[in-house]
């Protein structure tokens, strides 16, 4: 049985390290979690990736715990809130289940209702990581 579940169009992949955005988001949200600041992440792994019903997904997978001393059995880590040059929102959610990292969630607010999906780059002009 798989430690995850895949819906929609997010599919497993061959797994790869995180990519230096993913990275960046999941240390942003670490870092304002003070159950969560000391999480290794180095040997995290994205196992399956795709958009979902409302965003895209990108599932974790590490061979250990990357916070062995969490006490929660599953809770939302924390989120980021990005916005860009265009005015649209993108929302970063991290979560967790018994000290292992799960998955990102990515939702794209495009406030000027264009129905576009999540683009592979913008330009941001703020970022704020808000706890669980």
């Amino acid at each position: 049985m798989k430690p995850f579940s895949i819906q929609d169009a997010v599919k497993e992949i061959e797994p790869r390290t995180l990519s230096e955005r993913e990275a960046g988001w999941i240390r942003d949200i670490l870092q304002v979690n003070r159950n969560w600041g000391n999480a290794d992440i180095t040997k995290t792994k994205v196992v399956a990736e795709g958009p979902n019903a409302e965003g895209y997904s990108v599932v974790l997978q590490s061979d250990s715990p990357e916070n062995p001393l969490s006490k929660s059995s599953s809770e939302m880590v924390g989120q980021l809130w990005i916005q860009t040059d265009d005015q649209s929102t993108i929302n970063v959610q991290l979560s967790q289940f018994k000290g292992s990292l799960r998955e990102i969630y990515v939702l794209f607010i495009d406030r000027k209702g264009r129905n576009r999906t999540l683009p592979k780059t913008w330009n941001e002009v703020s970022r704020e990581a808000v706890n669980g």
